[in-house]
């Protein structure tokens, strides 16, 4: 049985391990990349000097060759015949398959800046354009985006002694993973730290004469000598199309991880999948659901009809001291109204702890500092659908069984203090 891969990343790779070994099976990567599987989340600290550039790498090509493996690098696929089931490279080369696999992620989107195309402008999604940011030499640096990433590369350029800027088009930063009081506490983080942070500002024009000398935004204007893209991924439907696959904001996939189209399966960040907690459609780009969307779809071909739960959040973010954490849903992403969540809070100094809760079950939390430590157990109640929330305040008529979380109760007046002081407007 021929499987073919399309994506050289984590989902692809892990695919590709686990189909390893197996008899009949000839097993295919076509990767776009220059290299073997590598960890996206890394680069920023290789930019920045944490780690060599050799500790980006989960494997090497011996790998592949032990293990049976053809890596195909530098061979974008651009379309998909699902009739003859065979797909072709943008070389023009073409490769069978009975089981095929969609894995290639997705692509950064690209703002439609005036002078975005200039000398100094970079981005950190890929090996290649972390190498040329980590040899830009630059002085000055400007972040477009403030998502985990562009936050750890912010980190990563002010390691190299540069002076920088984040500009974010939304009101606080890490809107994906924090709500408004959290971002805001990590924005003070990061200009206690000497990098400035401008939320609720566009960026207009990137200025110079083919090489970059500053940013004009819709308030100001910055002069810089670099500027770092770092505006969020699309998922790559576009490919998917090529052969009539469903897509919505990614590739539409069943609980099997299988496409619309019999005989291709797709995982990682190109697809869109229901919430595990919630149900909600969305996408869900994160390494640890592409790894368990792999493992669906490998154990699929097998015959074995694993069925997959759902995508959900947990993302760390991580600059110099400060280290947060958010899991589940934020109320920005909640579908529901506002009205009826509850919302449950503590803050110490700059440590702090955000609980979502609907109908007294937690759907979502955000922790910084030492309540990072914490967010384990909570986020094992968001699993379990329980009802936690008049243990969390200390309401509770008595202590649930050990199986709960009778460690969150402090003297009786729960984790959060005073129950008359736990709502919090939204």
């Amino acid at each position: 049985m021929k499987i073919l891969i399309i994506g050289g990343g984590i989902a692809g790779n892990e695919v590709a391990a686990l189909l390893a070994g197996q008899n009949g099976m000839e097993l295919t990567i076509l990767s776009a990349e220059s290299h073997p599987e590598y960890d996206p989340c890394s680069l920023p600290y290789y930019v920045g000097g944490v780690i060599s550039r050799n500790a980006v790498f989960r494997k090497n090509r011996s790998f592949y060759e032990k293990a049976g493996i053809k890596l195909v690098l530098d061979s974008p696929v651009v379309t998909i015949n699902s009739t003859l089931k065979t797909v072709t490279t943008i070389r023009g080369e073409e490769y069978p398959y009975d089981r095929l696999v969609l894995a290639h992620g997705g692509s950064l989107f690209i703002p439609p800046i005036p002078g975005i195309d200039q000398q100094g402008v970079f981005s950190c999604k890929s090996l290649d354009e972390a190498d040329r940011l980590a040899g830009g030499g630059g002085g000055r640096a400007v972040v477009i985006g403030s998502g985990a990433i562009g936050v750890e590369v912010a980190e990563a350029l002010k390691r190299r002694d540069c002076e920088v800027t984040i500009v974010e088009v939304l009101p606080w930063i890490l809107p994906a993973l924090f709500d408004e009081p959290g971002g805001r506490l990590m924005e003070r983080a990061l200009a206690d730290l000497g990098i400035r942070v401008f939320t609720s500002e566009r960026v207009q024009t990137i200025t110079g004469n083919g090489k970059v000398s500053g940013v004009v935004t819709d308030r100001r204007e910055i002069p810089c000598d670099t500027v770092v893209i770092a505006t969020g991924v699309i998922p790559g439907k576009a490919l998917a199309e090529t052969a009539g696959l469903a897509t919505g904001r990614g590739i539409l996939v069943d609980d099997r991880m299988s496409t619309s189209v019999e005989d291709i399966y797709a995982c990682g960040d190109c697809v869109e999948t229901p919430d595990a907690c919630t149900g909600e459609l969305g996408l869900y780009q994160l390494k640890h659901n592409a790894i368990d969307q792999a493992r669906v779809v490998a154990r699929n071909i097998l015959g074995r009809e694993i069925r997959y739960p759902g995508g959900y959040v947990f993302a760390r973010v991580h600059f110099f001291d400060t280290h947060g954490v958010t899991f589940g849903k934020s109320v920005r992403s909640l579908s529901c109204e506002p009205s009826s969540l509850r919302i449950m809070e503590t803050t110490k100094d700059r440590d702090y702890l955000r609980i979502i809760l609907k109908d007294e079950m937690i759907v979502g939390g955000q922790a910084i500092g030492r309540f990072a430590d914490l967010t384990g157990p909570l986020m094992a109640a968001m699993w379990r659908r329980e009802k936690v929330g008049p243990l969390l305040n200390g309401s509770a008529e008595k202590t649930p069984p050990l199986s709960s979380f009778p460690w969150l109760r402090r003297g009786g007046s729960g984790l959060f203090g005073s129950p008359g002081d736990l709502n919090r407007p939204l």
